[in-house]
């Protein structure tokens, strides 16, 4: 064979590999295929500096960017491999499908049947694939490829046939008030489809309703074991509360605000008992991921909620389904855990959950005030005449009582605050302001009841990050009025983002190491 067809080969084949595990995967009712159980390997072994930096580089583009690179590294170590002829091909194919099986065989999302399964798939269909032509390993690659599709999307309309209707809570919720109408502003509820989703996950865990349990163990009187079922029929409530991620950038997208629905966490674990000698909670997701909770929160007047539904709809995949827990005013990776299965009440000593084993500190990362600026956007060019900055702000648990702006370095001015739907949620704010010809500069702040926003700038590690949000504009009656010059925009998108990656690997580097606790023998 020419050099071009043994590489062709080597392509094919392993392509044919990777499809044949994406495919044994969705017959199993799952997506954890060996290409994405190698990814979630790779995020967990890298060291977190590294995960930051690309976090703050690329933000959700990250786990595409992830396993776009394994693909490559793949399929591209079978094509050298077949130049040096189909030995080397299987002995590539054979690592490859090895590392797979490994990998799914760490997956606690995964019996170690449906593992085996999926992984000796992989590996079987690798090195079959190395002794069938070109075309026939593609003509079967497309076909599963399709069957792939198809599987997936009957799962899809299978879970949500299984969805039931949330029942009614104790003390609804009334409707919104008035909302702040302008163009840009962000809404008062963010819709699921805009939510950020942020996680490890690789991918986000298929859970079935009629198969999941969540369980609350370790020391408490009465260990518990409720079905979805049993959970619907506890007395549920409803919270307006901002989620954000820990990694948000001042000013960035990694946030939303939601009516949330579940079952308060203290009546659990009223009904569970817990010992007086716990005062954490180690909380563990159907993939293994784990996070925790520390009891004193809730003396604090933290709200913790079993959350099941998200503006009235059911929880998505994505965002956590069946079950989360939200805790407001907490950021997303200390405590607000998603696909929950298991609550231990245990002693804060022993407990070591997967942010602190990545070097994040013990104690929970609170949500300081935060106002961002909507309207206008950075490089934007406005008219000589009276505009109006809008946006959002936040400062849970106690609220926000005031939202400041000021430009070119001014006195501050009071801004009119929207709706608001509860201390935990975010709210609408505005002001009107005469433009002069030049260039401007306007920033932002927060009050809540406990303080001002935070002016001194920092990286997301390790509290979350800080700083006003500020926007740059441009008023010149010689240009025509754009929302977004696109060159300027997108220049200062990417200082931006090198900038918290920088503040970021600074605040690694000057870290003083978290204590980490034992677990008992």
């Amino acid at each position: 064979m020419m050099p071009g067809e043994l590489w062709l080969s080597g392509l094919v084949a392993a392509s044919l590999q990777v499809v044949v595990g994406e495919f044994a995967a969705a017959a199993n009712g799952t997506r954890t295929s060996p290409l994405r159980a190698i990814g979630r390997w790779l995020i967990d072994a890298v060291p977190t500096p590294l995960i930051e930096l690309l976090l703050a580089l690329l933000r959700r583009a990250s786990k595409p960017v992830v396993a776009v690179t394994l693909l490559v590294i793949w399929l591209g170590s079978a094509a050298l491999a077949a130049l040096g002829g189909r030995g080397p091909l299987i002995v590539t194919l054979a690592l490859f499908g090895s590392i797979g099986l490994v990998a799914l065989w760490r997956r606690d999302e995964l019996n170690r049947v449906a593992a085996c399964f999926i992984g000796l798939a992989a590996l079987g269909a690798g090195v079959g694939g190395a002794w069938l032509s070109p075309t026939v390993a593609l003509a079967t690659t497309l076909a599963l490829a399709l069957g792939v599709v198809v599987l997936r999307s009957a799962a899809s309309a299978r879970l949500r046939g299984m969805q039931r209707v949330l029942p009614v809570p104790q003390s609804p919720l009334p409707a919104a008030g008035a909302v702040i109408s302008v163009p840009g502003i962000s809404p008062l509820f963010t819709s699921s489809d805009r939510f950020f989703v942020t996680d490890v996950a690789f991918p986000a865990p298929v859970v079935a309703p009629d198969r999941w349990r969540l369980r609350v163990v370790g020391l408490v009187d009465r260990p518990l074991v409720l079905t979805h079922n049993q959970l619907h029929a506890l007395p549920s409530v409803e919270i307006d509360a901002v989620l954000m991620c820990v990694h948000n950038p001042v000013g960035g997208p990694s946030v939303g605000n939601a009516r949330w629905q579940g079952v308060r966490l203290i009546d659990v674990l009223a009904i569970a008992g817990v010992s007086r000698d716990a005062d954490h909670l180690r909380l563990t997701s159907v993939d293994g991921f784990s996070a925790g909770l520390n009891l004193k929160l809730i003396e604090e007047g933290y709200e913790p909620v079993l959350a099941y539904a998200m503006n009235g709809v059911p929880l998505t995949r994505a965002h956590g389904a069946p079950l989360r827990l939200l805790v407001p005013g907490i950021h997303g990776y200390d405590a607000n855990i998603k696909w929950l299965q298991s609550i231990e009440a245990t002693g804060s000593a022993y407990a070591i959950d997967y942010a602190e084993r990545k070097g994040w500190p013990r104690e929970p990362s609170r949500m300081g005030p935060q106002c961002r600026i909507d309207v206008p956007a950075t490089s934007a060019n406005l008219s000589i005449a009276e505009h109006v900055a809008a946006g959002v702000a936040w400062a849970p648990p106690h609220g926000v009582v005031r939202v400041e702006l000021r430009i070119d370095g001014g006195n501050w001015e009071e801004c009119t605050l929207g709706t608001a739907l509860g201390p935990h949620a975010w709210r609408q704010w505005f002001i009107r302001w005469q433009a002069t010809s030049g260039r401007h500069y306007l920033e932002a702040r927060a009050w809540g009841r406990d303080g001002v926003q935070s002016e001194t700038i920092a990286a997301p590690y390790p509290g979350g990050a800080s700083g006003y949000h500020s926007v740059e504009i441009d008023v010149n009656e010689r240009r025509p009025v754009q929302e977004r010059q696109s060159a300027w925009w997108l220049t200062d998108h990417v200082r931006g983002r090198v900038r918290t990656a920088k503040l970021g690997l600074s605040a690694w580097l000057h870290r003083e190491l978290p204590h980490v606790g034992h677990r008992p023998k």
